[in-house]
């Protein structure tokens, strides 16, 4: 079996699929700071989509990916922009460097207290960690049975995604939620490369997936006779302070 966090295999999909965040998101989380530039860390950055949204919303960016798969696409996509291989348990920067850290959709992979102590290290006192992660609300029924089906019962990586136990063990406080809301548009062919993008497709057998396809293409068609795909998102943020 795949390993489902190998996401350097579906990087040009990922790419081309994903789409990034509202302006609001970006607007709500420099409302934390007093720096006109922040200096920010953008952890499991990908292939830098956040990253370069980040830059252009006036923060001080660089990225960090454990996958060079994914961050060679973030340095062809954005070679202003400082990139670099690393988990989040092992962050090459010096302490106390950074206002803020972000993860967007991607804090499920380490929300774990091994690297939220690495995350508050290279935070300045009072820096902000931010998490982000979408998730789908019309047909997700439909669709979360068709992923069961093909990935089995653990096709959800993001269920730890806000388990806040860590942060806290970590040293973090006053923690913050907040919820944005925004419609995203797909073609039915983007669509189904977007579902090839999920760590779930790696759990699906080579011999499953065109199958797995078929059925996420009927269910769109009859969902969406004009052909466009929309995926209503809701958007969950949680802010927490390096005390």
């Amino acid at each position: 079996m795949t390993n489902p966090n190998n996401f350097g295999l579906m990087s040009a999909d990922y790419d081309l699929a994903r789409r990034g965040y509202p302006d609001e998101v970006f607007e709500y989380l420099k409302s934390f700071v007093k720096k006109t530039r922040p200096e920010t860390l953008d952890i499991g950055c990908g292939t830098g989509i956040s990253t370069r949204q980040l830059k252009e919303n006036g923060f001080e960016v660089i990225g960090a990916d454990k996958d060079s798969a994914m961050v060679e696409v973030a340095k062809q996509r954005s070679p202003e922009i400082s990139y670099f291989v690393a988990p989040a348990n092992q962050l090459p920067f010096e302490a106390e460097h950074f206002d803020i850290a972000t993860a967007f959709t991607a804090f499920h992979w380490f929300n774990d207290e091994e690297s939220l102590t690495e995350i508050k290290r290279i935070l300045k006192v009072g820096g902000i960690f931010s998490a982000a992660l979408k998730v789908s609300g019309n047909s997700d029924d439909r669709r979360s049975a068709i992923y069961k089906k093909y990935a089995g019962d653990n096709f959800d990586s993001t269920r730890n995604h806000f388990n806040k136990e860590f942060l806290i063990k970590s040293g973090f406080s006053d923690i913050e939620e907040k919820f944005f809301y925004v419609d995203e548009k797909y073609t039915i062919d983007e669509a189904l490369i977007l579902n090839k993008t999920l760590s779930l497709w790696n759990l699906v057998p080579e011999n499953k997936k065109p199958e797995m396809l078929k059925e996420l293409r009927a269910l769109y068609e009859t969902d969406f006779a004009d052909g466009v795909v929309i995926i209503h998102r809701k958007i969950s943020t949680v802010v927490a302070f390096k005390k």
